[in-house]
């Protein structure tokens, strides 16, 4: 497991995973099936309302070769094979991804992929530290997974044995996500380690999130609030 750390526009580090060679290959693969099976019934289709396979074949091959640069480029990231395996294309610098980051990625697709069947982007995940393929590295892109599951558990950050007689001071934290919850915790994990200002506004920023998300007015002590909202979604939510 290859973990990445990325700063936010607050200058605050979050950790992910690095979508391993496994998760893109299958991807990649149910991404093909996709487009085999969708374009084979578009093509079917116009070829039946118009009897022209030159019409079929001129309508299929934009799609085919445009595919996955328009999934990613209106989907955040992820064409229909990253969201069945929760994987998603980001940069690196932790800025919003841009239509020129996913076009380099795209355009270097027929080096990493297509000419040699496959093999240079296989061996460059394999290889490189944050499994990147030739793309990413002139992109500066990375995959990542965006499920959870490569986390710590939050029943192992805070050591409570049971639920049992504890009164929780926000009840309505169970509105949270979990992966909203480790944004939390490592936010607030970042400003003990590094109390700079980028740190405090980072924590301002997200009690007024926190805040808003649970109709109450935010507290005072931000940090305090944090740390007990999320020492309340792990008692009530295990």
């Amino acid at each position: 497991m290859s973990n990445i750390e990325i700063q936010t526009s607050q200058n605050v580090a979050i950790e992910y995973e690095a979508a391993p060679l496994r998760d893109r290959i299958i991807g990649c693969l149910l991404d093909m099936l996709i487009l085999s099976v969708g374009g084979g019934f578009i093509s079917m289709a116009i070829y039946s309302a118009t009897g022209s396979g030159t019409l079929a074949y001129c309508f299929i091959v934009p799609v085919v070769v445009f595919y996955s640069l328009t999934l990613e480029v209106f989907n955040n990231g992820k064409s229909l094979g990253k969201m069945m395996l929760g994987t998603q294309v980001v940069r690196l610098d932790g800025q919003e991804t841009r239509l020129n980051d996913f076009l380099i990625r795209w355009a270097f697709r027929s080096v990493d992929i297509l000419l040699s069947m496959g093999s240079l982007a296989t061996i460059m995940v394999t290889i490189t530290k944050r499994h990147q393929r030739l793309g990413d590295f002139v992109a500066n892109t990375v995959v990542i997974k965006t499920k959870a599951s490569y986390f710590i558990t939050l029943e192992s950050v805070l050591k409570k044995k049971s639920a049992e007689g504890y009164v929780p001071v926000y009840p309505d934290v169970t509105r949270f996500s979990e992966e909203q919850m480790l944004v939390l915790k490592n936010t607030i994990d970042r400003s003990v380690s590094y109390p700079n200002d980028a740190h405090k506004e980072a924590i301002i920023l997200l009690s007024k999130q926190v805040a808003a998300k649970m109709n109450i007015a935010v507290p005072q002590k931000k940090l305090e609030f944090l740390k007990q909202v999320l020492k309340d979604y792990v008692i009530l939510t295990r």
